[in-house]
């Protein structure tokens, strides 16, 4: 019996009325009030120990009453929070209390020699006490947890960058258009290259075929010269004459070859010119 005793004595818990909060929560609630009520003196001072001639200024004034209005929003704020946080303590004291009690009960309800069922209820009794006092901690942290994790998500989200389907058929059109001009500009300067070589080359042909004529031409005057005949004069005429027509004859021929050359080159141009505008 005075095991029980011992007991009960150690286990007794000071008994808290539904409503009405703790002493020692009343106590640090004035501590508190003090000290936050100092810290606010400080933050925001009074206006009666402003100096007399700065009151008539209307911004300092308006400035003082804004300070004052802070300081009381700050002061009805703090107050809510500890009242609500009396509430919430007082709420668990008293659930704790009448787990407590029903503990206590069923102890009582033993028997003197059965000991170890007696260890066994208080050892579970603290470990109950102790995970219900985590779990009223539990609520707070997750709340805390969420939010920091919602923020990091908004952070680290980006927002998509929607493009029309107008928008893109006009950007792939663009590209296909430029990418045809630059392969149009490519052709056109490997055709103008090709022009080059092939007029060089009509050149070096007219040029070596005009000296082939002159050197028949100097060799049928020297065989003329060599000729030993009666009929100089005849000669002379009939000579002069073949000259006169031979003359002709390569004139006639540089001019045909010219203008079809001309002519070539005209219609080279009449293409690409369509070319381009297809």
């Amino acid at each position: 019996m005075s095991v029980m005793i011992a007991i009960r004595g150690l286990m007794k818990v000071k008994r808290y009325w539904p409503g009405k909060s703790p002493e020692w929560a009343d106590k640090d609630a004035d501590e508190e009030d003090g000290d936050i009520r100092t810290a606010l003196e400080k933050a925001f001072p009074s206006r009666d120990n402003v100096d007399v001639t700065r009151k008539d200024d209307p911004r300092l004034r308006r400035l003082a009453e804004s300070n004052f209005d802070n300081k009381q929003e700050v002061r009805a704020d703090h107050l809510r929070m500890r009242r609500a946080a009396a509430e919430t303590t007082t709420t668990t004291t008293i659930y704790i209390e009448e787990e407590d009690n029903r503990w206590q009960e069923r102890l009582q309800h033993l028997e003197e020699d059965d000991g170890e069922e007696r260890r066994r209820i208080i050892r579970d009794g603290f470990l109950q006490r102790k995970h219900e006092e985590d779990d009223a901690l539990l609520p707070e942290e997750e709340e805390e947890s969420e939010y920091e994790t919602d923020s990091e998500d908004e952070q680290q989200s980006i927002k998509p960058v929607f493009v029309p389907n107008s928008e893109r058929d006009t950007i792939a059109e663009r590209e296909r258009l430029e990418a045809e001009a630059k392969a149009l500009e490519e052709s056109a300067k490997r055709r103008l290259e090709q022009r080059k070589l092939e007029t060089k080359q009509i050149l070096v042909e007219e040029i070596q075929k005009d000296e082939e004529i002159q050197k028949n031409w100097d060799a049928v005057e020297a065989n003329a010269a060599d000729v030993d005949t009666d009929d100089e004069a005849n000669e002379a005429e009939e000579y002069e004459v073949g000259k006169s027509r031979e003359i002709a004859r390569i004139k006639r021929d540089r001019e045909d070859r010219e203008s079809m050359f001309k002519e070539k080159e005209g219609m080279k141009k009449v293409k690409i010119s369509h070319r381009m505008l297809i």
